[in-house]
């Protein structure tokens, strides 16, 4: 559960800046999640687009194979992005369309000595939660 609240905490530090490159993103993520938080972060800022504002989560363990190489868990949440919204640069909002609730669901393996990293997630459209 760790490694899951961390990686949104670092996606939504590393979008004050749309820098995809920064490195507590691959302190909790790896694989095709890492891969999916630099590519967002990446057409941001592309962009010229950031973001910032309050991501609340509340994940829950759906499932959990702990006797299993390496070690795994389901994680389901429903993330409100209500005001955690996409801004200019220089600071003015994208548009006023707030976000809203969104079902996930993410799997989360042991990585050993790298700790617990969240390797997939899929977000779905607002209203899904």
């Amino acid at each position: 559960m760790s490694a899951y609240r961390e990686m949104w905490q670092a996606y939504a530090k590393a979008g004050l800046a749309a820098n995809p490159d920064d490195p507590d993103l691959a302190r909790f993520a790896s694989d095709a999640a890492l891969q999916t938080l630099k590519s967002g972060l990446s057409s941001y800022r592309s962009k010229g687009q950031i973001l910032k504002g309050d991501l609340v989560v509340n994940p829950q363990v759906r499932q959990s194979s702990l006797v299993s190489t390496p070690p795994t868990v389901t994680v389901t949440d429903c993330i409100d992005d209500t005001r955690f919204l996409v801004y200019t640069a220089a600071g003015s909002p994208i548009n006023d369309v707030p976000g809203g609730r969104r079902a996930v669901e993410a799997t989360v393996t042991d990585g050993g000595t790298q700790g617990w990293k969240v390797v997939s997630f899929g977000v779905r459209e607002v209203g899904t939660c």
